[in-house]
């Protein structure tokens, strides 16, 4: 990491010491966090951002007393500039949709390494949205073309909508070829064929058509 960047105050939300032992246990020596603080449940999650001043929250969903879900919407209204990531077992697709709807900013896997983790509060403190990788995929497959959009006959393939996302998420050709292990050319050309295909001039438009249309 940049010596460059602000360092952040982290809290972590979960109703099992075993997985707030495990996060605490991989975050607490990098120089991006901190403090880290933690809260075993979506009502102590609320207090803990009042009291401590918390840039950035991860999350659980099934808690006692109040879920994640509530909690999300609650913390967000009461101060929106924190950032709320989401770690859930869950890659169910609706439920990914229903969270970054409540105002989370960042939705991770609970198998999720420790690099991906680190990525994704960069993100989000960075005002991005970060989804998982996997969950990605199943939100296209679950989300297919909108309805009763003009694009309906514009459908992207599996591969385009990855490709618009990992554009999105600012990856070169050169790292997205790296990242989907192929050539540079087969991603410039997916690049070509989508701008054709939804009658686009340039990449910002591409990415712009795919968030106006939920795919990113």
């Amino acid at each position: 990491m940049h010596s460059s960047h602000r360092t952040y105050k982290l809290l972590v939300v979960d109703d099992h010491q075993l997985m707030i032992d495990g996060l605490c246990g991989i975050l607490k020596d990098e120089k991006l966090i901190e403090t880290i603080h933690t809260a075993l449940n979506g009502q102590e999650a609320i207090e803990m951002v009042r009291q401590y001043a918390i840039d950035c929250v991860l999350m659980d969903i099934n808690m006692p007393l109040l879920n994640g879900m509530d909690a999300t919407k609650i913390i967000k209204q009461q101060n929106p500039e924190v950032k709320i990531i989401i770690i859930s077992m869950l890659s169910d697709t609706p439920v990914v949709i229903k969270l970054l709807k409540a105002g989370a900013d960042g939705f991770i896997l609970k198998n999720t390494g420790r690099e991906e983790m680190l990525r994704a509060i960069e993100k989000v403190m960075n005002n991005e949205k970060y989804v998982s990788h996997e969950l990605t995929m199943n939100m296209y497959q679950h989300l297919g073309t909108p309805k009763g959009d003009v694009s309906s006959d514009n459908h992207l393939t599996h591969r385009e909508t990855e490709i618009i996302c990992l554009i999105a998420d600012g990856m070169t050709n050169q790292q997205i070829a790296e990242r989907l292990f192929i050539s540079v050319h087969t991603v410039d050309t997916h690049r070509k064929n989508m701008l054709s295909k939804l009658g686009l001039k340039n990449t910002a438009a591409l990415v712009k058509y795919a968030s106006d249309n939920k795919l990113l």
